[in-house]
Order: structure tokens, then sequence, then C-alpha cells
């Protein structure tokens, strides 16, 4: 079950097995619609919680139009990470994994006429001892 998953950017304490790496991408780029915004979707409801109880911060305007600039979509840097990692999650259960260890991020952007960003998360599953 993804939910009993821990996903950390260190190591654990406890004795595991290295089942292997894990990868997981996810963009803002689409013409009408993009993976994040399908996958935000798939999140919704955990996504509103979070801003209920202020773990994720609400929707902001973004004014970056005023001064003739596109925005690369700020606010949804924090959606994109929650996604990542609870689809990280998804994949690790799929192996039969307990954790995530050594998790890490990559964010590209790609400023060619519109902006838009890439988030890569990776790590090592691993299965305790």
């Amino acid at each position: 079950m993804k939910n009993n998953i821990i996903v950390t950017t260190g190591d654990l304490k406890q004795d595991y097995e290295i089942i292997g790496p894990i990868y997981f991408q996810v963009s803002n780029k689409g013409i009408f619609s993009s993976s994040l915004s399908k996958l935000v979707k798939k999140y919704s409801k955990e996504i509103s919680n979070m801003r209920k109880e202020g773990t994720m911060s609400g929707e902001k305007v973004d004014w970056g139009f005023l001064y003739g600039e596109w925005s690369v979509g700020q606010s949804d840097f924090e959606k994109a990470f929650f996604v990542a990692v609870e689809e990280l999650k998804v994949r690790a259960a799929l192996l039969g994994a307990d954790a995530i260890i050594g998790m890490r991020q990559d964010i590209d952007l790609d400023t060619n006429g519109f902006q838009y960003f890439y988030l890569q998360m990776y790590g090592t599953a691993v299965k305790y001892k």
C-alpha cells in the first residue's frame, strides 16, 4: 500500500535490501492539458485537504503578465512535488518496496515561447529485512 511507504532524502537506520532505482517525471507542458493537470485532478481531494490543513499553500494569482512576461506557474511547483512523491510511492508499491531512500529532484525550465517546467524525481526503492 503506497500510504505506508516512507520517502526520504537520506538513509534509514533500519536494515534493508535494495530493490533498485525508481523514477517519475511530470511536466506542465501541454496545449489543452498537461500530465501535471491530469495528476492534480487525480489527487485533488488530497491537495484540497492539505490546503485546508495549511500544509500546502493556497492558489496564488500570478501577476507576471503585468510585466509582459509569461510565467512558469510557480504555484504549480508545490503541486508537482506532491504529485511526484505520490507517484513514486505508487511505483515503489508495485515493486514491493517499503521505502524510497536518497530521493532527489531536478526541475528544468523551458523558456522558449511559453514557459514550462519539467520535474524529475528519483530515488532507490528498498525492502526491509
